[in-house]
């Protein structure tokens, strides 16, 4: 894309980070823009899903000055400065737009400012991400989405069913407990997030949780018991670089759903290293602890209400559709030198 037929949007929430990281995240993004002569607009959020909503805003109220003429339109180019939950939000305001505004019109990004930026990692680093200039001479790529149905129960008791997009993976279990736990000691005076992921591991071990599913394939097969951890992957890394579900990739039309059998804490110890490195698949030891199976649609039933966690976002199920959704997300990688 040409910079000169390209609008740049970031959007940026004032309120993450200390005052001094959003200044640096804001002089860097007014010096590139201006190094590379390109047109941009600061947008700043004032709540949750706004960044989303003012996309869409933007982009509908272009599509109504352009009369309705693609041709007309400029290419828009929405950067959104975060982390998972981030790409979360922009993937699913991205798929609230009209078909043919998604088709090369529309793409969006990432500036990682978040803590996990898992979803990145299958494309390049968060040094590469950071950089402005790469942004804007970035290229974009279609990537496939998640599209979930999950039904839960309200305050009220009353059950329903929401329909929305995951971009990276879903977890249920061990990993989606820690992403509970902390959450929770972040709200606690001076625990800062380089402490409080740690000991939301540590305290998560101690526990151990075990959760009760049924897992239904697109293929008619079904695996029913208890788990450690289960896992539905588009993109490969969860939990801030684990390298979880290594066969993974996130545009080939499939979803790697993986099932880990529970086990003592000091197996479990013994084994996080190669879980990490994603050197844990395809070893005798993962024949006996694991099942790996690849899909295209899954279903996933708990015997009571869970936690799911969900690009980092927490939400509650009793079942879980999840289907890939090919070449859907219009997502910019940065330029590589």
């Amino acid at each position: 894309m040409s910079n000169v037929a390209t609008e740049n949007y970031f959007v940026v929430n004032p309120n993450a980070g200390t005052r001094r990281e959003q200044k640096k995240l804001l002089k860097n993004i007014v010096n590139g823009c201006e190094n590379a002569c390109a047109e941009y607009t600061i947008y700043e959020t004032t709540k949750a899903g706004d960044g989303g909503d003012f996309m869409c805003r933007t982009v509908r109220d272009a599509y109504e000055k352009s009369g309705g003429d693609l041709l007309k339109m400029p290419q828009m180019r929405f950067f959104f400065a975060g982390g998972d939950g981030t790409v979360l939000e922009s993937a699913n305001a991205f798929m609230r737009l009209p078909e043919e505004l998604r088709n090369g019109k529309v793409a969006t990004g990432i500036i990682p400012v978040g803590t996990g930026n898992d979803f990145l990692r299958n494309f390049g680093t968060e040094k590469e991400f950071l950089d402005i200039d790469r942004q804007l001479k970035g290229n974009t790529v279609y990537v496939d989405l998640m599209r979930y149905e999950r039904s839960t129960t309200d305050e009220n008791g009353i059950s329903e069913c929401i329909t929305s997009y995951g971009a990276n993976m879903f977890n249920i279990g061990f990993d989606c407990q820690v992403v509970v736990k902390v959450n929770e000691l972040r709200g606690r005076p001076l625990m800062n997030k380089s402490f409080a992921y740690p000991i939301g591991v540590a305290i998560t071990l101690i526990k151990l949780p075990h959760t009760r599913l049924k897992v239904t394939f697109d293929d008619g097969s079904e695996y029913e018991g208890k788990y450690l951890l289960t896992l539905a992957a588009n993109g490969s890394y969860c939990g801030g670089g684990f390298y979880a579900a290594s066969e993974a990739r996130p545009d080939d039309g499939i979803i790697d759903v993986m099932m880990i059998d529970p086990m003592g804490r000091l197996k479990f110890i013994s084994i996080v290293g190669k879980y990490k490195k994603g050197k844990l698949l395809g070893t005798p030891l993962a024949d006996k602890i694991l099942k790996l199976k690849k899909c295209r649609s899954v279903k996933i039933e708990a015997a009571d209400e869970k936690e799911l966690c969900i690009d980092g976002e927490i939400e509650r199920f009793r079942a879980v559709n999840i289907e890939s959704v090919p070449g859907a997300f219009c997502f910019i990688v940065p330029y590589k030198l």
